[in-house]
């Protein structure tokens, strides 16, 4: 077999792959793992029988020392802690950042077709609406597909905003596809009842129109003026959503009354007695960190009485910045911020040069969107959270690189 048909196997696996994760990641069970897994195992293939490295082909390099030093950050935290036993069965949950040179590895060597990935996050919206239907008439209150609900809600809006900021360049035909999955995204958000999501929702929005307004003149105005009706038909269905007006009146009462001395026990006040239990003391955490997952159990001995107990039973702070922090200390924030910000920093600079290439925008809206999940909840150390991350994040930087070479 020649290297060119080998070549175009690898091409077209590659594809299958990039098709399949964005409808498994949070619909099923594992799947996502395995698609995570094989593309390891090739880009491991490659690697050996090719002799070459992640780390100095241009294109994935940077992506390559981010992922593997939040990895090592990770390992000091647990090695630092003084309770390594205690704590080393919980680093498998970033396995995925170790893996990640080779992911990307693996998508470097293919010929990417960006609309295969398109399609499979369009469908992926489309699956998890009709899980979202399917919970609902069952009586579920908030419906989460098979993982947590914020994690969920989470998910959703990034994958949204994958296919939103593609709409401008594709046919009437496919615009009609996007719109449906536009719609199923927007239930699988509201329905999820996480209002971390709704917020970073809206800050996203902000930022596509944004970027929306700084492309190039030669861009088509009237798809310009779609996109924003778009926007602003989908902020009207929300707004006008019962369920999003009372959880967001619930939630800016419970924080009223805490600010205003009440401190009775409810998922506002919890979050705000954490963050301050965590600000009133960043002093005291050592250069490493107390070590993974024991952000709570430090946090908690600084909270009220009434509050001690539901601090403890959670294994983060609402916050991944605090929670890093308490963690891994300084080292393991700075790994977080720079696997945030490094790749946000390279986006913004290629939009200048590319401001009309759908991929930039939508590698810094994962960025900004992932950003904001961090303010109110867990970011990495959940494994759906990793393994998304990890998978677009190598296909919008590797895309991101190519296209500034070709320009």
């Amino acid at each position: 077999m020649t290297e060119q048909s080998l070549g175009e196997r690898h091409s077209k696996c590659v594809n299958v792959l990039i098709f399949i994760f964005p409808i498994v990641i949070n619909s099923v069970k594992v799947a996502g793992d395995i698609v995570l897994f094989v593309l390891a195992m090739m880009g491991i293939f490659i690697a050996i029988s090719q002799k070459i490295s992640p780390f100095i082909i241009k294109e994935i390099k940077v992506f390559s020392y981010l992922t593997t030093g939040y990895f090592l950050a990770v390992i000091l935290s647990v090695q630092f802690s003084g309770k390594v036993i205690e704590l080393a069965h919980f680093i498998p949950r970033d396995f995925y950042f170790l893996f990640a040179p080779f992911i990307a590895l693996a998508l470097y060597k293919a010929e990417i077709n960006i609309n295969y990935l398109l399609a499979g996050v369009k469908v992926g919206l489309i699956v998890l609406g009709i899980i979202i239907i399917n919970q609902l008439s069952s009586g579920a209150s908030r419906a989460s597909g098979v993982i947590n609900a914020d994690v969920f809600g989470n998910l959703a809006v990034s994958m949204f905003f994958v296919v939103l900021v593609f709409y401008q360049q594709e046919s009437f035909k496919h615009k009609i596809f996007t719109l449906l999955a536009l719609l199923s995204g927007l239930l699988v958000i509201v329905s999820s009842g996480t209002r971390g999501a709704w917020l970073s929702l809206l800050i996203l929005l902000g930022f596509c129109l944004y970027f929306l307004y700084k492309q190039n003149p030669k861009s088509s105005t009237r798809s310009k003026i779609i996109v924003v009706l778009i926007i602003a038909g989908l902020l009207s269905v929300v707004s006008l959503n019962q369920s999003v007006k009372d959880r967001t009146h619930l939630a800016y009462t419970q924080a009223s009354n805490w600010f205003s001395g009440d401190i009775a026990v409810n998922s506002v006040s919890e979050r705000l007695e954490m963050y301050k239990g965590a600000i009133d003391n960043v002093e005291d955490v050592p250069l490493f960190g107390h070590g993974l997952r024991t952000s709570n159990i430090v946090v908690y001995k600084n909270t009220p009485a009434r509050f001690q107990n539901y601090v403890v039973s959670y294994n983060h702070l609402h916050n991944a910045y605090l929670t890093n922090y308490f963690n891994g200390g300084v080292v393991l924030l700075g790994a977080l911020l720079l696997l945030l910000f490094i790749p946000l920093r390279i986006f913004i600079k290629a939009m200048s040069q590319n401001r009309d290439e759908p991929v930039i925008v939508a590698g810094a809206l994962l960025t900004l969107g992932y950003a904001s999940y961090g303010m109110v909840n867990i970011l990495f150390g959940d494994v759906f959270m990793n393994a998304f991350y990890v998978f677009f994040m190598a296909i919008f930087l590797m895309q991101t690189a190519k296209l500034t070479k070709a320009s």
